[in-house]
């Protein structure tokens, strides 16, 4: 037998007695446990206190931060611990619902303000004592082990649970504790580092390691691998895990460097395109300025140009008057010759008898020229009878006597026709109005773009350019929406619930104040509604029902898309219902025809104008609006027409018939003489028989007269060629005369300053406009230069048209600016005119922020990259090295035991990281890699990738990364453990890894030799034989193993020098009963309060 049965291992301290108090279920009274020196095992049912008094011991003898309590219950699978401080201090013992509260609650023995107290006492086996103790106080209201007050005593002498009791039964008394004990060492409020410091002093641990291998000791009956063992119990956190935590940490000021050049790379970015947009602008600004100055400079260009061609028309005019002044003087002569002979032929008929001849010629000429004035007279009249419906002029004297009478009779009538009446005057000036009212929307909605109000766009016009913003800042809200085409039936009834907003003009917020200033002081003439546009990042509100308006219209895209989409998800979320009785199943609703409901109990429906009368949408594009507007002009257009007509025919008939009654009235006073026609005519034949009877009788005075006629024909040819010539020259002098005042016109204009000089590169390019396929003339200039002011100014809108977007685009883009980075713009305004200053920013960003940003990055990426992760890289890839230092003395400590017959037990770190590991250790290397060098933005970019995934991942919450992160940084999962059975000849045996095939048992065996050993090495000096400390406990040990391999482990614990204290529910008693000279039994009949009964072994008879 190799049981130690007589050594008293004299100088190991080993436990002797257990004293407890109201822990756990030791409930009413002071429980003295005494503990065999030799070994001591504790045993009864499940449920009974065993473990309660285990988790006691453990209390006092580790640190708070690794005590669990009841581990040897929790199994091989991690779960929550139901046993706490507060449960022990409390006395749980049952789980109940709770009706209330719908939830398990614990069930306790003093659930009001109570004590707990333990003594462990320890003895030597030389009379030396050391006694430790713990004491706690729960107040009523504790609810939790941190509300619980501790304090630790550590005393040389034996210290009695019992006189404890009374500093603490009604709150901890630490100064008075300490007073009844001034050598003791006594810590409280679980500040206990003087304390276990002390005690590992005294029982000779040199670390904190041994006290927390003893702990995890307790439970070792999960130990079944050597890589459980070494990797829970043995080796420590490794320092992997800080290292991270500090790079996570210190990765924050690499962050932000990274932010703020993405973020001025952004800006930079932003900046770019805004600069497009200003470019833009201001190239089209340029053009509609230089169209504008060409246009300035038409009239000077061509009144000088006129100038120069009136000089050249004036020298040319001068030699064409002379020409024809040399012509007129011809002309004068040939008529004076002509004169002469007609004087001749006078003369020579004269002596003929011509005297007589002409008497009766004159006499003829004047009853000819009555007889014309009878005819027209006549020919008047009769078209004046016909006018006024009287059949014609009278051709008789009979006919005339009884066109008399009936003018008589006619005048004698009533008056004439009062024409159209007021009411008709003021039905065609309303037509009139309509039609002028119609022509000004039309021309608005033409120019404007836009279904809004003539009034309120001239408001928005007036705001922008005392603002100096393009009015596409200031947008209505209508021109940001439109009904969706799927939905045009309801376009009158979703125009009747929207217009109040559709009629408001949004204002960006850095705009309102001096909007709202101009809109005080100004008198509108109309109203005006401004609502002010926030940024606003809240989540859109979805629609109650998807027959909601908001679903049946489009909002534009652009910068107030975000804000609209909200507004009517707020203010306009009405169900467009088929009848009017469904508008009571929804708040607010409205039906095709324009019913509304807005409140539980509000409804309207406003028809001062139809839901379909299209010339009052505002809505969207203005097409409809243009269209129905065009209909509505020719509508009105009728109208006039129509009243006109009315008008005009009443007009003509009055004014027919005052017109009929005043030539009716002329022709009363007419006699029958003024239109005898054929008396008249009968007068020139009479003349014309007396004047042929002359001439026949004489035929000399026939050839005088011929010879007259002839020369009078001859003179009025050259007085007419005279007269002719003469009027040209009128003519050339008027021309010139003309000439000279234009030249003079212009010349003292010129000389006043009033005609300025037009500069070269202005006129060579209006000469080139001026320029036409034919010679350009004078009188051709001002046409021409029509022609081209109105090609100068169509260029000129265009490019103001163009100058409006591109302003837009840089407004919008510097509101988004700003909005975005409001620090870097606080001193910047969204206007076109402080571009400059956007600009500035951009230069700025890229000669200066983001180069300096960016050495920044790089030199801190560089750091970062050798420094934090450097140190984890290395320390991962040498803590297989490490762990196998680790594991070097405890190979010294197993040579010191066999392990088998013949044979020693040797442990070999074998390197073995998960795929997740390597793959982690892989990215960490990459992000290493070349830190010491310069970094090109693209490669650093990449590295700072990795890494920022590494530290996401790292100090991420999310299970899956921290199980990732476990695997990667727990460098006792990179190694796995073998055993190798070595002899005295150093010849390797069987050798055991944590995955081989062995049984529950053997793995134990294993387990428990390597684990005894690694005790040995953590409690005792290299040359001691047996440790100073010899105490070991163990919660249901042996559990998994059968006889022989039990007393084989316990046979192991012994040889080590250990005191085995031992809990198991009454299994395998025989077997233990040879390694313990004393037991003691524990019951709980109760539940609520363990009964204790010791028994003592007598070696030389029965227990």
């Amino acid at each position: 037998m190799t049981l130690d049965a007589g050594r008293s291992f004299e100088g190991q301290w080993r436990l002797a007695e257990v004293q407890v108090a109201n822990w756990g279920t030791f409930h009413g009274a002071i429980y003295r446990v005494p503990v065999a020196r030799r070994g001591h095992l504790i045993t009864g049912p499940s449920g009974s206190g065993k473990s309660s008094l285990l988790d006691a011991i453990a209390t006092v003898l580790t640190p708070d931060k690794w005590l669990r309590f009841n581990q040897a219950a929790q199994g091989s699978v991690k779960r929550g611990n139901q046993r706490d401080t507060l449960t022990y201090v409390r006395g749980a013992w049952s789980r109940t619902v709770d009706e209330h509260e719908d939830r398990i609650v614990s069930a306790y023995l003093r659930p009001r303000a109570t004590w707990s107290g333990i003594v462990l006492r320890f003895e030597d086996g030389a009379s030396g004592v050391l006694s430790l103790a713990r004491l706690f106080f729960a107040r009523a209201t504790s609810s939790t082990s941190a509300d619980i007050n501790d304090l630790c005593l550590l005393e040389r002498t034996e210290v009695d649970l019992g006189e404890l009791q009374e500093f603490a039964v009604d709150g901890l008394q630490t100064r008075r504790l300490q007073q009844a004990h001034p050598d003791a060492l006594v810590t409280s409020n679980h500040a206990h580092g003087r304390f276990y410091a002390r005690m590992r002093s005294i029982l000779g641990m040199d670390s904190e390691g041994a006290l927390q291998l003893l702990h995890k000791t307790q439970a070792a009956k999960h130990l079944d691998s050597l890589d459980q063992l070494f990797r829970d119990h043995m080796l420590e956190r490794p320092t992997t895990f800080d290292l991270a935590e500090t790079a996570t940490t210190q990765f924050g000021e690499l962050r932000a460097a990274h932010d703020r050049v993405v973020q001025l790379r952004k800006q930079r970015d932003h900046l770019l395109q805004l600069r497009t947009h200003a470019q833009a602008h201001e190239a089209a600004d340029e053009i509609a300025r230089h169209a504008t100055a060409l246009i300035d400079a038409e009239e000077p260009y061509r009144r000088r140009r006129t100038l120069g061609l009136a000089t050249e028309e004036r020298a040319d005019l001068r030699a064409r008057l002379i020409a024809l002044e040399d012509d007129a003087r011809m002309k004068q002569e040939s008529l004076n010759k002509a004169q002469e002979r007609v004087r001749a032929a006078e003369a020579a008929a004269h002596e003929r008898g011509g005297a007589q001849v002409e008497v009766l010629r004159d006499r003829r000429r004047g009853a000819e020229q009555h007889a014309r004035s009878v005819s027209e007279r006549w020919q008047q009249l009769d078209e004046q009878l016909r006018g006024v419906g009287v059949e014609g002029a009278p051709t008789s004297r009979q006919d005339y006597a009884e066109l008399m009478a009936t003018i008589d009779r006619t005048l004698e009538q009533a008056g004439p026709a009062a024409g159209p009446s007021h009411e008709q005057q003021a039905e065609l000036a309303t037509a009139r109005a309509d039609l002028r009212a119609a022509d000004r929307a039309i021309e608005s909605a033409r120019t404007s773009r836009s279904g809004v109000p003539r009034a309120l766009l001239d408001v928005r016009q007036s705001l922008a350019d005392q603002m100096s913003v393009p009015e596409a800042s200031l947008p209505f809200a209508a021109e940001l929406l439109d009904v969706r085409s799927e939905y045009e039936q309801w376009r009158g009834a979703i125009e009747r619930v929207l217009r109040p907003f559709a009629l408001t003009m949004l204002v960006r917020t850095p705009h309102l104040v001096a909007a709202r200033r101009w809109v005080d002081a100004t008198r509108l003439g109309t109203r005006v509604v401004i609502e002010e546009v926030r940024d606003d990042s809240s989540a859109l509100r979805p629609a109650t029902d998807p027959r909601s308006l908001v679903n049946r219209v489009d909002v534009r895209e652009g910068a107030f898309r975000e804000w609209m989409l909200r507004r009517l998800s707020e203010r306009y979320d009405y169900t467009c219902v088929d009848h009017p009785d469904a508008m009571g199943d929804h708040p607010r609703s409205v039906t095709i025809n324009g019913q509304v409901r807005s409140s539980q109990t509000r409804y309207e429906k406003d028809d001062r104008w139809p839901v379909d009368d299209r010339k009052r949408w505002v809505l969207g594009d203005p097409t409809a609006l243009l269209d129905a507007l065009i209909e509505h002009r020719a509508a009105a257009q009728r109208r006039v027409d129509e009243a006109e007509a009315v008008i005009r025919g009443l007009e003509e008939q009055r004014d027919h018939e005052s017109h009929r009654r005043g030539v009716l009235g002329v022709v009363r006073n007419q006699t029958w003489s003024d239109i005898d026609r054929d008396g008249a005519h009968a007068t020139v034949d009479a003349v014309d028989k007396q004047l042929s009877a002359l001439t026949s009788r004489a035929s000399g005075l026939h050839d005088a007269l011929e010879s007259l006629r002839s020369a009078e024909a001859e003179h009025g040819e050259a007085q007419q060629a005279s007269v002719d010539v003469r009027v040209q020259v009128e003519s050339a002098r008027t021309e010139a005369r003309d000439v000279d005042r234009v030249i003079d016109e212009i010349q003292t204009a010129i000389d006043a300053g009033h005609v300025p000089e037009v500069e070269e590169s202005l006129r060579a390019e209006l000469d080139e406009r001026f320029r036409d396929r034919r010679r350009l003339t004078r009188a051709q200039l001002p046409e021409r230069g029509m022609v081209v002011v109105r090609t100068l100014q169509a260029e000129r809108d265009r490019a103001l048209a163009d100058v409006s977007e591109a302003a837009e685009s840089l407004v919008t883009s510097e509101v988004t600016f700003m909005s975005t980075w409001p620090e870097a713009s606080a001193e910047l305004t969204a206007t076109v005119d402080d571009r400059a200053g956007f600009l500035d920013l951009l230069d700025s960003i890229v000669a200066r922020g983001l180069p300096e940003h960016e050495a920044d990055f790089l030199r801190l990426l560089r750091e970062r990259s050798r420094d934090l992760i450097g140190d984890l890289v290395n320390e991962i890839q040498t803590a297989p090295h490490e762990i196998a230092e680790r594991v070097a003395p405890i190979n010294d400590s197993l040579r010191r035991s066999l392990f088998d017959t013949g044979v020693h037990l040797q442990l070999q770190v074998k390197t073995r990281r998960p795929e997740t590991a390597s793959r982690f250790l892989q990215d960490l290397r990459s992000i290493t890699e070349n830190s010491w060098t310069d970094d090109d933005l693209e490669s650093a970019e990449s590295r700072f990738a990795t890494l920022a995934e590494v530290m996401r991942r790292l100090d991420s919450s999310d299970p899956v990364d921290r199980t990732w992160r476990q695997t990667c940084l727990d460098t006792r999962q990179h190694v796995t453990f073998l055993a190798r059975e070595v002899d005295d000849a150093g010849v390797v045996g069987a050798t055991y890894d944590s995955g081989a095939a062995m049984s529950g048992g053997q793995q134990q065996k294993l387990v428990i030799f390597c684990l005894a050993a690694a005790l040995r090495y953590q409690l005792a000096a290299i040359d001691d034989v047996y440790p100073r400390y010899g105490t070991i406990v163990l919660d249901e040990a042996f559990d998994k193993a059968d006889t022989r391999y039990t007393r084989m482990a316990l046979d192991i614990f012994v040889e080590f020098g250990f005191q085995m204290v031992l809990a198991t529910p009454q299994k395998l008693l025989q077997t233990i009963e040879p390694y313990v000279d004393g037991a003691t039994s524990i019951e709980n009949p109760t539940r609520q309060r363990s009964l204790v009964a010791q028994l003592q072994w007598d070696r030389a008879g029965a227990p």
